[in-house]
């Protein structure tokens, strides 16, 4: 028969205990893993939001390890003028997006506009024209009346202007 097996203390495989040691091989493990301090807490790699949220981490960091202080205020003032950058250079990205957006609707009304003023020119173009084909006309038939007018005397030179004056307007 199988009787279930009582675990006791001395049934455990025994804990495994930290080593200190100065090779390069287990700094750089040491770097790599979360750090943890004499009282137990872990300092788990975040990525922050804000500034704020880095410095808090960073202070963090400084209380529990207090030689990595000088690369942490010069990794800090490092992304802080990272940081500057990325705000200034998204201030001006979006201040060029918006004039972009002004331009283009500036560009579109003007279209319009010009669509609008090429037909009404057009529209008046046609009224010249027609109006300059009739007053043609209209000289040249009055010119062909007065001829013969002319040489029966009956047309005077006040007549002939008002007939065109009329029709004109």
């Amino acid at each position: 028969m199988d009787y279930p097996t009582l675990s006791s203390p001395i049934d455990r495989p025994a804990k495994r205990q930290r080593r200190v040691s100065q090779d390069a091989e287990d700094q750089s493990k040491l770097e790599t893993h979360p750090q943890q301090s004499s009282n137990g807490p872990t300092i788990e790699a975040k990525s922050p939001v804000t500034p704020r949220a880095l410095t808090v981490g960073f202070r963090k960091l400084l209380h529990y390890n207090n030689t990595l202080a000088t690369p942490a205020l010069k990794l800090l003032d490092l992304y802080f003028s990272l940081w500057e950058c990325y705000v200034i250079k998204s201030a001006e990205k979006m201040r060029l997006e918006d004039e972009q957006r002004q331009l283009l609707k500036s560009n579109e009304w003007l279209a319009s506009d010009s669509d609008i003023l090429l037909r009404f020119f057009d529209e008046q173009a046609m009224i010249l024209r027609d109006r300059k084909l009739a007053v043609q006309a209209l000289c040249n038939e009055e010119a062909d009346a007065t001829a013969g007018e002319v040489s029966l005397g009956l047309v005077t030179g006040r007549q002939r202007s008002t007939a065109v004056d009329t029709f004109i307007a």
